[in-house]
């Protein structure tokens, strides 16, 4: 019986290992046959896919810092109006979390705001007039729902802070008057070549379709400079000046590709792709003398080639992996810190309007049967407040307001300062009115012991509205009219008091007992 299971997987595994042996032997064959016709294209198209992949790399590397400034962008423009302060915390927060060694607002005045909180007079950047004119073709162009646009421009020296060239990333939206400017180095893109897998001798540019180099990397020749162009290294004659006008209308096209031409008297292999951004291409140079010795390991070498093929592509799929989870996880990072900072009220840490009404919405959505309670709430005499005490003072009653109201309630509640003192207030999941006025009563107690200032203590009282959801109101506008309707009563009745929505029409004896057990300090 043994024996005859021995057997069985004997053949079970025999059969296919011979299979693949005898496939394996036919491919070698047929490889070795068709090696001296295939090999060149196999090392070209080796150096394609690779230089590919470098350009998508150049691609990520400035379009990611533009993203992080589009969020930038849609907050600035979803306010009515913006204070240059808050602005330049923005564009601080955006030069810690990004690339960019330099981000200028430019709201439409004689001066732009930098990072820094400098001002940078507009009249003296003297490119800033060209991507002006760029953009307010697309202003006028597009749609005012069309989200951030963005430009890019190269340039050599940006009057600003960098020695060595700039891509300049320039974001408006259609309908707008401002920009945001956002300049990565250019010498930032060689940490993407660091280490060169067409041989030492290789060199890496960026052009745009007419040649001129935006960045060169490892010119061991010497024969280029950064703001020159590609094409003076190359033999002025003929068959070459057709040779560029037909390359430089595929890079125009967006094409990929390579060709050989004689460069600084080097023979060379230059292979190139499109980096995706303003029709800009990565060229490859590669010593012809390389390209040559890889073709010969080709066609001596062919079953070790398969090989390290196999190997390699596993390399780089690998890498290819790593890169873009390592990319995801810093993206996300990125973006969660601008999200948080953007839904943060700065004086009190709580959500500010924009999050709160937000959030507030997509819990209404998702949980439309689902009873809750909303509070409206303002204090009480708070202009009075900034008058007699100082504005100062006022804040430090908003901000102890905000972190003591937020450590009375769960996580999960949502919690924001929608105004100068006004705050809202949504307990979410609230199973009986018993539970409703239980926390009614809560939030009222805790104006009876609410004290602040460090020297001079002050009892601050508010007058808080409140609405059941979904009883008094289906979605969130509606149920902020019910409990602003509510704190318009408790106001009318004399403030430091809370009031259902309905009170006035309807005195239930569990609403009386919220309404006496809630007043503060009386």
């Amino acid at each position: 019986m043994k024996d005859k299971q021995t057997k069985a997987v004997i053949i079970q595994w025999l059969i296919p290992v011979a299979a693949l042996v005898l496939i394996a032997a036919v491919m070698l064959a047929n490889f070795s046959m068709e090696s001296s016709r295939t090999a060149s294209d196999h090392v070209a198209e080796l150096f394609l896919s690779t230089t590919e992949k470098y350009a998508e790399e150049v691609n990520y590397e400035i379009k990611g810092m533009a993203a992080a400034g589009k969020t930038i962008m849609q907050l600035i423009n979803n306010e009515r109006w913006i204070s240059e302060e808050r602005i330049i915390r923005m564009a601080e927060a955006l030069y810690e979390n990004s690339d960019a060694y330099a981000v200028l607002y430019h709201g439409g005045r004689e001066y732009g705001l930098l990072h820094d909180g400098s001002k940078v007079q507009i009249a003296d950047i003297s490119y800033l007039a060209d991507i002006e004119e760029h953009l307010a073709g697309i202003r006028e162009s597009k749609a005012a729902d069309e989200g951030v646009w963005t430009h890019y421009t190269y340039v050599l020296n940006d009057e600003i802070e960098n020695e060595h060239g700039a891509v300049v990333s320039s974001l408006t939206i259609p309908g707008g008057k401002s920009t945001l400017l956002l300049y990565y180095p250019v010498e930032k893109l060689d940490r993407l070549f660091a280490k060169s897998e067409f041989g030492s001798s290789a060199f890496y540019a960026v052009v745009n379709p007419e040649g001129e180099i935006i960045r060169i990397n490892n010119d061991t020749g010497g024969i280029f400079t950064e703001g020159g162009n590609i094409w003076d290294a190359v033999e002025d004659n003929e068959a070459n000046q057709d040779l560029m006008q037909k390359i430089t209308v595929r890079m125009r096209n967006k094409a990929s590709g390579n060709f050989s031409a004689n460069m600084g008297g080097t023979e060379r292999r230059v292979v190139y792709a499109p980096v995706g951004i303003n029709n800009w291409t990565l060229l490859v140079g590669v010593e012809q003398s390389y390209v040559d010795s890889l073709i010969e390991k080709e066609l001596y070498n062919s079953e070790k080639m398969i090989l390290r093929l196999l190997a390699a592509v596993g390399v780089f799929l690998g890498m290819l992996i790593v890169i873009n989870i390592m990319g995801k996880l810093r993206s996300n990072e990125r973006r969660k810190k601008l999200e948080e900072k953007a839904d943060t009220d700065l004086l009190t840490g709580l959500n500010n309007k924009l999050a709160t009404e937000r959030k507030i919405k997509e819990y209404m959505e998702k949980h439309p049967k689902e009873q809750a309670l909303l509070f409206v709430l303002d204090v009480d005499n708070f202009k009075k407040i900034n008058d007699t005490l100082g504005h100062a003072f006022g804040d430090e009653v908003l901000s102890s307001l905000g972190h003591q109201v937020k450590a009375m309630f769960r996580a999960s509640d949502i919690i924001g300062r929608t105004g100068g003192d006004e705050f809202m207030i949504l307990l979410k999941n609230l199973g009986s009115d018993e539970i409703l006025e239980k926390e009614a009563k809560k939030l009222g107690d805790f104006f009876k012991d609410f004290q602040t200032g460090e020297y001079v203590k002050y009892a601050a009282t508010a007058s808080i509205g409140a609405a059941v959801f979904p009883k008094d109101g289906q979605d969130f506008e509606s149920m902020y009219k019910a409990a602003d309707s509510a704190l318009y009563v408790a106001k009318k009745r004399g403030k430091s008091q809370i009031a259902f929505y309905g009170d006035e029409n309807e005195k239930s004896e569990g609403k009386k007992r919220v309404e006496r057990e809630s007043r503060v300090n009386k």
